[in-house]
Parts: C-alpha cells; sequence; structure tokens
C-alpha cells in the first residue's frame, strides 16, 4: 500500500516531469510551467474520471490550497476549456514567479490527496502514474482519445 507522503511524492515529481517537459526554449518561468502541468493533468485525468469528476477534484484541490496559499485567489478553473487554468499571468505579477509556482505545486498535491481518498492510495498512485505517462508520452490520438497499446 502507498503512504500519504508516496503519493504525494508521485505528482510532485510528475507535476515537475510535466512541467519539465512543457517549458519553452523562451525561458518559461516555473509558475507557467506549473500551470501547463495542471492543464495536462486536467486533460489526463478526465479521462479516466470524467470532466466533471475531474474539475470538481481541482475546484476542491483549489479550495483547499487557497487557505494555505491566498495568491491563488486569482486563479479559475475553466471546466472544458483550453486553458484550463486562468489568471495565472496576473498572479506572477501580483505575487512573483516563485511564490505562484509553490502555491500552484500545492494545489495539485491536495487533488492528488483528495483523489487517494476517494479511490483509495493504491489507485490513485496508479492513475495519476498512468495519466503523467500519457501525458508525457502523448499516447492519444488526434480526436483526443486514448490509443490503447
Amino acid at each position: 500500500m502507498y503512504s500519504r507522503d508516496k503519493l504525494s511524492g508521485v505528482i510532485e515529481t510528475g507535476s515537475r516531469q510535466i512541467a519539465r517537459r512543457s517549458e519553452q526554449p523562451g525561458g518559461e518561468t516555473a509558475a507557467r510551467a506549473a500551470a501547463a502541468a495542471c492543464d495536462d493533468l486536467y486533460r489526463e485525468l478526465s479521462r479516466w474520471v470524467g470532466p466533471d469528476g475531474c474539475h470538481a477534484l481541482f475546484t476542491r484541490a483549489l479550495a483547499q490550497a487557497r487557505t494555505e496559499y491566498p495568491v491563488l485567489g486569482q486563479i479559475q478553473l475553466r471546466a472544458r476549456s483550453e486553458p484550463y487554468i486562468d489568471g495565472v499571468a496576473a498572479t506572477i505579477i501580483a505575487n512573483g514567479d516563485p511564490v505562484t509556482s509553490e502555491a500552484l505545486e500545492s494545489m495539485l498535491v491536495r487533488l492528488v490527496e483528495l483523489l487517494g481518498r476517494l479511490i483509495g492510495d493504491d489507485m490513485a498512485t496508479k492513475l495519476i502514474e498512468r495519466s503523467l505517462a500519457a501525458s508525457q508520452t502523448g499516447n492519444t490520438t488526434v480526436d483526443g482519445t486514448r490509443e490503447e497499446a
């Protein structure tokens, strides 16, 4: 069985991997990369738990993270939209990139913890790992559906 620490470690490691993959050569900031990680994770998790369920998880995680990071007050989640996470630029301008990045990563950790409480840590870890792997490999078809291996 996975512990909550391991589960949080999976998302922290995975979100950094997605962020690194998402970074543009033009010097994208850490906060923008974290926002891209949120977008990628939302898109991939939506395939497993549905867009409404995924949006509910992200909304709850954002609300929880806001108690520790009030800077997330400008962040809005846009269900079924690209980009999914909005208000990042304004938050960076108002609070700086390091604070915004840390706050977004905190939201991601809370998201995984919520998912773990709902479906169990083992299954949540597997689901996140699969979602991250699919996002990193681009294992989807042109219409956005998942290809079977």
